[in-house]
């Protein structure tokens, strides 16, 4: 299941693994994202399920932004660059399959604000960050 709460994951499941997959493999269903958060910059992001169709593409859409790129692995496995945004929060996951079917994960990603970068905290250290005295 996903890791996120638990109406979270009821939510999917009860959304997703209901269409069946027209080549015979079986239904479709979403069972990880990894990592289910990253910063409002965007970064690579796995979605791991079963029965993912290898011989059609997908879209993938964080909200309302489409993912600018969108790997599929292989049938369980599929690597999307979640998009860049302007606000931090919660978003649902739309993946678009060519064959025409559409599938919602329901408050998949949370896009979290990333308060300073390593060089605004350059020169702090462990004593620095911690009050302590270690040398190093």
């Amino acid at each position: 299941m996903l890791r996120l709460s638990a109406s979270i994951a009821l939510s999917v499941g009860l959304s997703l693994g209901l269409v069946a997959c027209d080549d015979g493999g079986g239904e479709i269903s979403f069972l990880n994202i990894d990592p289910p958060n990253g910063a409002t910059q965007g970064r690579p992001i796995k979605i791991e399920g079963r029965n993912f169709r290898t011989d059609i593409g997908y879209t993938v859409f964080f909200g309302t932004i489409r993912s600018p790129q969108v790997t599929l692995i292989d049938p369980e496995t599929m690597v999307v660059m979640a998009p860049q945004v302007e606000e931090p929060g919660t978003v649902d996951i739309t993946i678009r399959a060519d064959d025409g079917d559409a599938f919602i994960i329901h408050d998949a990603f949370e896009y979290q604000a990333v308060a300073g970068g390593i060089v605004d905290r350059m020169g702090e250290g462990p004593e620095k960050q911690q009050g302590g005295g270690l040398a190093y």
